[in-house]
């Protein structure tokens, strides 16, 4: 698939990881180590670090960039991929992540529908003797089997070396009980507390909010 320029781009960005896609014009940090052993086999180590940004609820909403808000349910996650995109530079880059399979219970934003399965990337992983290694991304303990979630994501699209469509995310939430948590980042929230919480129907109300967008 070869997207217009525009959308190229946004492809492009949304490997790069969470809220780095707020950071337009600046590098991502990443950056190829030395080769490790990781069993028999020796692995090239790719470390990224985007800037983090501010990951309230607040800023979730307002986020320009987010092309596909909706509820979800993990169904199962994938063995690790490995993915490359040319920008349009012309300079490579370069990811594993686990594809996570999630059932879209709620559209709120974008052109996803309610009852299919979509791919996340959970940036992070090694294949193909590539390590990537992020802390600036959900762990990888957030998309448990059956795990509820609110997903603000890129466009729904494949890069240059995916055969399948899959969305990054740029904030995610996961529901526990009547609140939502905070899971954009590993290391825990960037709005001054490493577990934020929001009332679940007020957010999720505030959400309804972006619905037109999702009929436009």
């Amino acid at each position: 698939m070869r997207p217009r320029a525009a959308a190229r781009a946004a492809a492009a960005v949304a490997l790069l990881v969470l809220g780095a896609t707020a950071c337009a014009g600046t590098g991502d940090g990443s950056g190829s180590g030395a080769a490790k052993k990781d069993g028999a086999e020796p692995v090239r180590v790719i470390s990224g670090h985007p800037y983090a940004v501010d990951s309230s609820p607040e800023a979730a909403l307002a986020f320009p960039l987010n092309e596909n808000v909706f509820e979800g349910t993990v169904v199962r996650t994938r063995p690790d991929v490995y993915a490359e995109d040319v920008l349009d530079d012309g300079s490579t880059f370069e990811v594993v992540y686990t594809p996570v399979v999630v059932r879209v219970d709620e559209v709120h934003k974008g052109g996803l529908k309610k009852g299919a399965e979509v791919v996340l990337r959970s940036m992070g992983g090694t294949a193909d003797g590539v390590r990537y290694e992020i802390e600036e991304a959900p762990a990888k303990n957030v998309f448990t089997k059956g795990a509820a979630l609110v997903v603000f994501g890129s466009a729904y699209e494949a890069v240059d070396s995916e055969s399948a469509p899959a969305l990054t995310p740029n904030f995610l939430y996961r529901e526990a009980g009547d609140t939502v948590v905070d899971a954009t980042y590993a290391d825990g929230a960037h709005d001054g507390g490493p577990a934020a919480r929001a009332d679940r129907a007020k957010f999720l109300g505030e959400l309804r909010s972006l619905d037109g967008d999702s009929a436009s």
